[in-house]
């Protein structure tokens, strides 16, 4: 279903919602996992929302699992687990928030795009403050894992807020955070993102 952006409401401006970017922070000391950390995939669970009107394509992305292309830097989805991304977190306690890191600690999964109507899921190096694309979002270690399904915690007051899959003009699936508010041109699926044990 095709929506028509109008603007992005209720949500403040972001520079960079990482927590604080406090000295100490768990993403600041940069060093390969330790030895037994636990890896995760993620896969989509897709729902019916009552802020987005039907038809979309819940069967569609239903049991897909979150992946990153050779050379891309935006997360997708794909029906073979084999080609799942495997992630691993680390938790900063001053806000109970993760930043999730894509196979080593260099890498995290930042939230980005040009108005808080959809944070696209995205691959980044070292994300900083300085790193933020001009005109642009950003946060990163911002995610919590509640009964290993995956919020936002940013500060944000918005209560319908959903990850969702994003149809690409290929008939593929990007990833995004939707506001739940505005009105958007994409072809948008709601779904939850939840954590499978990497085998």
């Amino acid at each position: 279903m095709k929506f028509f952006f109008v603007a992005a409401t209720g949500f403040f401006s972001i520079v960079s919602a990482a927590p604080a970017a406090a000295p100490g922070a768990p993403w600041e000391a940069m060093a390969p996992p330790p030895a037994g950390t636990a890896f995760f995939t993620l896969q989509a669970r897709s729902y019916a929302c009552p802020h987005i009107p039907a038809p979309y394509s819940a069967t569609t992305v239903n049991s897909q699992y979150v992946t990153l292309k050779t050379g891309s830097t935006s997360y997708a989805l794909n029906a073979n687990a084999a080609s799942a991304s495997k992630f691993f977190s680390i938790k900063y306690d001053k806000t109970g928030t993760y930043a999730f890191h894509n196979s080593d600690d260099t890498r995290q999964v930042v939230l980005q795009g040009t108005s808080s109507a959809l944070l696209y899921l995205l691959d980044a190096t070292n994300p900083s403050t300085d790193t933020i694309p001009k005109g642009s979002l950003m946060e990163w270690a911002t995610f919590t894992r509640d009964n290993d399904v995956v919020g936002v915690k940013d500060g944000s007051t918005l209560t319908n807020r959903t990850f969702a899959a994003v149809k690409q003009s290929d008939g593929s699936f990007n990833l995004a955070l939707y506001d739940g508010e505005s009105s958007v041109t994409a072809d948008i699926t709601p779904l939850t993102l939840n954590l499978v044990k990497a085998t």
